[in-house]
């Protein structure tokens, strides 16, 4: 034997001796790892719900598409993707698949209902996105039939259809809609005020009162409807423009219906134009209480009920955050002879100016209120002492020079005060009162400290 091929049997002997050496000491597994045609082989002939792959045309479809539809593999790539639908789902489907093909979108989801070879008919809820295949792009497409629960809701849809039928009969405002009203019972018409002819060349929107806001959820939720999502929607209040009337107002419930071979908006109207107008007057009555019990009827600014109350709060709050707290009361000099010289009518007409007068400089947070006659308040929180006084003068030098149109100068004398130690409203408001004294003592038209 040739000294080459001798030598060459002697490796191959010596290799086949390794492998039986190594593969004596490898741990093995149960299970192999399978390769993909294994895992397709059973992703293909066990999977529940329908899978298939398609253009225009299924280019694959698995056992359990095939099983739902009654079709064989074979028949089903004959056939064009929307065949297998009813109307209106297969123009729905054919616009769906057309759309698809021609950019990558997302997945997006639908019920359709097919047409199995047998001749009955499933309900199938399908969930496509488009992918790349080939240079071009192809849908992939999952199928679970819901059939049952379809069912069901066709039999609840087919008691509303008896409901429908007596749509003209019912008391209550109906109207059906796309963009323009499609159809409106006689109780929309008699409560709308216009006719049919009118309404169909209104838009929903135009009906109604509506913010921007609402105006865009009104416009997208019909466009939703239009192309067949059903879902329940409801505007508890709407403001509708009545014809030649007041507006009155509805609580509106809108729902998808299909109706004459396309999608519309059932809306249902109530009436609730009385509670509302209830509440709005009830609303008025507790902003006049509010006033009443607040306000001071004269000058529109707080009273001293409101004054005694919040001062107490805010004592306790200074109190405890060691924050500033300020009181100044202000007095009108000789506001007796104004009364007397003038009248009443003109002495009540100078509080209400010197109130918008002081008003106009101070903050949101302080607290301005009557406290009596031509006495004033002011509580200032978190201001220090020097502040509150430079304000006071400004108000002081600001009344003396305004023009209140009566022919002589209207002057004040104030008094203020900063919070203490074991401060309360009565010790508060007796030192603010004494510093208010003194300033009248010592001549009036100034301020002094308490």
């Amino acid at each position: 034997m040739p000294a080459k091929r001798v030598t060459k049997q002697r490796k191959i002997a010596s290799s086949v001796l390794r492998w039986h050496r190594t593969s004596s000491q490898v741990q093995t597994t149960p299970f192999d790892t399978p390769s993909w045609n294994e895992i397709f082989s059973l992703f293909k002939d066990h999977m529940i719900v329908g899978v298939d792959l398609h253009t225009d045309r299924f280019l694959y479809t698995n056992a359990a598409l095939q099983s739902m539809l009654g079709y064989s593999e074979e028949e089903l790539f004959a056939m064009k993707v929307w065949d297998v639908f009813e109307e209106p789902y297969k123009s729905q489907v054919k616009s769906s698949v057309q759309a698809g093909l021609q950019t990558m979108d997302q997945v997006t989801s639908i019920v359709l209902k097919a047409l199995r070879k047998q001749g009955d008919s499933i309900w199938l809820e399908a969930y496509v996105t488009s992918v790349p295949y080939r240079g071009g792009v192809a849908r992939i497409a999952n199928y679970i039939n819901v059939t049952e629960a379809i069912t069901l809701k066709e039999r609840m849809d087919q008691e509303l259809t008896s409901f429908y039928s007596a749509l003209d009969a019912m008391p209550t405002p109906v109207v059906i809609a796309k963009e323009t009203f499609q159809y409106a019972n006689p109780a929309a018409l008699q409560w709308s005020g216009y006719t049919k002819a009118e309404l169909s060349h209104m838009h929903v929107w135009d009906l109604i009162e509506v913010t921007d806001d609402l105006m865009q959820r009104i416009q997208a939720n019909i466009h939703r409807r239009l192309q067949g999502e059903s879902f329940l929607g409801e505007y508890p209040r709407i403001q509708v423009k009545i014809k030649g009337e007041l507006p009155k107002w509805a609580h509106v419930v809108t729902r998808t219906l299909w109706h004459q071979n396309s999608w519309v908006d059932l809306m249902i109207l109530t009436d609730i134009t009385d509670s509302v107008i209830t509440e709005h007057r009830m609303a008025q009555e507790r902003e006049r209480y509010r006033e009443l019990s607040e306000l001071d009827g004269l000058t529109h600014i707080y009273n001293r009920r409101m004054f005694d109350n919040q001062l107490a709060d805010m004592i306790t709050h200074a109190s405890a955050s060691h924050r500033h707290l300020t009181l100044v009361m202000i007095d009108i000099d000789h506001f007796k002879r104004v009364n007397d010289q003038f009248g009443h009518e003109t002495g009540d007409y100078v509080l209400q100016e010197l109130a918008k007068v002081v008003q106009a400089d101070l903050r949101p947070t302080d607290l301005f209120a009557r406290y009596g006659g031509e006495e004033f308040m002011i509580i200032i929180p978190d201001v220090h002492l020097n502040h509150v006084k430079a304000l006071a003068e400004r108000l002081r030098i600001r009344i003396a020079r305004h023009d209140f149109k009566i022919g002589t100068q209207i002057t004040v004398s104030m008094g203020i005060t900063a919070l203490r130690e074991q401060d309360t409203t009565t010790r508060m408001v007796h030192r603010v009162d004494d510093a208010l004294y003194e300033a009248k003592h010592n001549g009036r038209n100034q301020i002094a400290l308490g």
